[in-house]
């Protein structure tokens, strides 16, 4: 059987700041939310040169030695087709599906009912640009973490609770660099401000 194709703009293990425990990461290519503010603004536009059979998509992250998923983008649910078809592939393999989306969870169960009997947790919301939050797994404080698998309440309860301690990770591929994390929003903007000043070589 076809699968679809997803539009994919990083895959990486392993992940140590977007959920509990090492993870293994994916990053989704494209949004149709374009939040201001945004630090991933390289994964808004809908880029189909970075299109993956999602069969392809899912073989690689079963290949790493980790139970524990995250997917971010992008926005992982303007693919919600082919995102639905990669959790059904992937649902045995990961005992921890972590998603990460800019749509409220009201919306998500209104139209994507069906992907959350395949998901464990889903922290929700827009990224909205000054309202601060001092809290690791989010970037501004209206954004909500709901764990639905009870099984992982403990896990989930113990990250959610933790404070931002200025952890990032900074991965290289080929000739791009890769920031992975949910820094202070002030320190997001410094941070722009000087790659954007870098000397060019």
């Amino acid at each position: 059987m076809e699968t679809g194709r997803l539009l994919v703009s990083l895959i990486h293990y392993p992940v140590y700041v977007l959920g509990p425990g090492k993870r293994v990461g994916l990053w989704t290519q494209g949004c149709k939310i374009r939040c201001p503010g945004c630090i991933s603004k390289h994964t808004w536009e809908f880029d189909e040169s970075k299109a993956m059979d999602v069969e392809q998509v899912a073989r690689i992250l079963k290949e790493f030695n980790c139970d524990r998923l995250t997917i971010s983008g992008g926005e992982p649910f303007d693919q919600a087709q082919d995102l639905f078809e990669l959790l059904k592939m992937v649902r045995e393999h990961f005992k921890d599906i972590l998603v990460y989306t800019g749509y409220k969870m009201e919306d998500i169960k209104r139209k994507h009912k069906e992907h959350l009997c395949l998901i464990d947790a889903i922290v929700d919301g827009r990224f909205i640009e000054g309202l601060e939050s001092e809290y690791a797994y989010k970037g501004s404080e209206n954004q909500r973490l709901f764990i639905l698998n009870r099984e992982l309440l403990e896990r989930y309860s113990q990250w959610m609770h933790r404070r931002k301690d200025k952890m990032l990770q900074v991965v290289r591929l080929e000739d791009k660099i890769y920031l992975i994390g949910i820094p202070y929003q002030k320190h997001a903007k410094k941070l722009s401000h000087e790659i954007q000043n870098m000397p060019k070589l």
